[in-house]
């Protein structure tokens, strides 16, 4: 009968989705929109540290915005990021329990996730947790796919770059109020506010997402703060500060004899001066402090009682700055910097005191690069370089070369190669992991109604950490591996209100040295999404599609065979007023489908979920 029940609200709130879009569909057209992407007003985005149009940006970047975001009715990072084209998530459970990820093959310790410039990875493995970081508080996410060690150093499969919503510079106070519930008491209360008065801006973000737990022993509860603070200095300068704080306790999984559970406290701050030196100059500095902790805990179930067998615990600190010099405008820009950073490590075992986990260490790393841009016509070169001293390990040289080119009005040109690095595991004592990438594709709307994007990639990789997971006797072993494909993606103009985009992502990734193929890999990837916005109606829908083949180790269990569907519907109370309640309706795996990597930490099945969401 639940089932039974269920799926009647499901068809009923599909049916009053589709007669919607059919009234729509009786009015006008909306013909005027077009996908000029190519346009003086196209996206900016800072990939290489100085913004510069996405047109002559050479490394294959995608931009979420801020309204994408709130159409999904998103939780976390990780959710919002698994709709782009050669991202994947290993698990999808509970919203805010951690997930593994990987970019167009590239593993989690390899992808450089910052928060304002800000890296968001531990220091022991390199691993970032974009399921802890909130979505409220994000204006938008820029992603570049490949090596980019040249600018942010390292970066040897991508970077997530997180820019956090500014002050409202138009008001003394705004602000949203955000809350959802969903099965399993899954609940997500978030609140935000923001204003400038006499120089002075300010936001504020604050929530809890928490769950009983979609699967066994999978509840979480998640807590942040978040604050940005800014003054207008005279001279046009300007002095930013900000500060997050994240709590979270998590059940990881439970099988029919293990019992996983975390805890997780992350602090960072920092201090921001930006003040211009001359017309076509300005100058940045950066204080920033970082600090984490971390309590794991597994244990055997025996006769329904946790018996804890291991106690990881982990304590890390950053603390450092960077200097940063810009020059230039649309044609020609260069940007030097400069960077420095105290880190230290430190990993115990309280009923394991002779484990080989345990690790103590701290380390002294800086780095200096130079990035440009210079313009002849349509043709835009793009150079780059960069050295670290690690402090971990051996030092790291890194550069780039890239060009675009504008074949006509509508089509753009893309190349470039890079080498670049990521750093070893802080346990063992290896060289850094090491990159060489190529890329080359085009973008286009040549084609009436139609955006067109297609990358060939070629990554070189070597020194790479294949770990043995034995947790008694743990080691790595430096294999080289090639890992190269095409990606492509596609949307249309809204017609009627309705628009579609997608992407299919191949990576045929091998063993340099046997030729084997990897597993474990996603070789096959594809997302679709189906997108209705009628301001008239007030109402706003989204149906995404996530598909993955993973080439998977056959021991592992793994089921990837379907597309996962996720539907959330909005409906303006109002549609002719900007303090109008929005409600929404969210259903989860909408066709209770399997997709999982490894069995003992299968995907959760169809949920669902409503909420509002107020802006003032």
């Amino acid at each position: 009968m639940k089932f039974f029940r269920f799926d009647k609200i499901c068809y009923f709130l599909l049916t009053l989705f589709l007669v919607s879009v059919s009234t729509a569909w009786s009015g006008e057209t909306d013909d005027s929109q077009t996908l000029e992407i190519f346009t003086i007003e196209e996206t900016v985005v800072s990939t290489s540290r100085i913004p510069r149009p996405i047109s002559r940006i050479a490394e294959n970047v995608t931009v979420i915005t801020e309204k994408q975001i709130a159409a999904l009715n998103a939780h976390t990072l990780a959710e919002v990021l698994n709709t782009v084209p050669g991202f994947q998530l290993q698990e999808v459970r509970t919203p805010g329990s951690w997930t593994d990820f990987s970019l167009q093959g590239a593993l989690n310790a390899h992808v450089l996730v910052l928060i304002d410039g800000i890296p968001q990875g531990n220091l022991l493995q390199g691993q970032a947790d974009p399921a802890r970081i909130a979505v409220q508080q994000i204006e938008r996410v820029e992603i570049i796919k490949g090596a980019a060690s040249a600018a942010w150093g390292q970066a040897l499969g991508g970077v997530i770059n997180v820019i956090t919503k500014a002050p409202n510079n138009e008001s003394a106070l705004s602000g949203t109020v955000f809350s959802s519930i969903g099965e399993r008491f899954t609940t997500d209360l978030h609140g935000e506010a923001s204003g400038t008065a006499k120089g002075f801006g300010y936001y504020l973000s604050g929530g809890n997402v928490h769950s009983g737990g979609l699967l066994q022993n999978n509840g979480i509860n998640n807590s942040n703060v978040f604050g940005k603070f800014t003054y207008d200095m005279p001279g046009n300068g300007s002095l930013t500060f900000g500060l997050d704080f994240r709590d979270s306790k998590r059940g990881l999984n439970e099988t029919a004899s293990t019992h996983d559970n975390t805890e997780n406290q992350r602090t960072y701050s920092f201090l921001n001066l930006t003040y211009p030196v001359g017309n076509l100059m300005k100058l940045e500095l950066v204080a920033r402090l970082s600090q984490e902790e971390n309590l794991t805990l597994w244990g055997d179930l025996i006769d329904g009682a946790v018996i804890p067998y291991r106690e990881f615990h982990l304590r890390e600190s950053t603390k450092g700055g960077s200097a940063k010099l810009s020059w230039g405008d649309g044609l020609a820009n260069l940007v030097s910097g400069v960077e420095y950073e105290h880190a230290e490590t430190r990993q115990w075992e309280v009923l394991s005191p002779d484990s080989p986990f345990i690790t103590d260490r701290s380390w002294d790393r800086w780095g200096t690069y130079t990035n440009g841009a210079f313009s002849f016509g349509a043709l835009t070169i793009l150079p780059g370089i960069r050295f670290d001293h690690t402090g971990l390990s051996s030092d790291a040289l890194s550069y780039t070369l890239g060009a675009t080119y504008s074949l006509t009005e509508k089509t753009v040109l893309r190349s470039y190669y890079a080498r670049g690095y990521s750093l070893p595991n802080a346990i063992w004592s290896n060289g850094p992991q090491k990159v060489q990438t190529v890329q080359a594709g085009a973008e286009s709307t040549a084609v009436p109604y139609l955006w067109l994007k297609g990358t060939f990639f070629y990554n070189n990789t070597w020194n790479v950490e294949v770990i043995d997971a034995n947790p008694d006797a743990p080691g790595a072993t430096l294999r080289s591996q090639i890992k190269q494909g095409v990606e492509v993606e596609a949307r249309t103009i809204p017609l009627y209100n309705i628009s579609l985009s997608g992407g299919y992502t191949f990576t045929d990734a091998r063993d340099k040295e046997t030729g084997i193929r990897l597993h474990d890999v996603p070789e096959h990837g594809a997302k679709l999404a189906l997108h209705y916005d009628n301001d008239r109606l007030g109402l706003r829908g989204i149906m995404t599609g996530n598909y993955v083949r993973w080439n998977a180790d056959p021991g592992n269990g793994a089921k990837d065979h379907a597309f996962i569907w996720d539907l959330s519907l909005t409906q303006k109370v109002r549609p002719n007023s900007d303090l109008s309640p929005e409600l929404f309706f969210s259903v989860h795996n909408l066709f209770d489908d399997s997709q999982y990597l490894n069995s003992n930490y299968k995907n959760a099945g169809r949920w669902l979920e409503g909420g509002v969401r107020f802006t003032f």
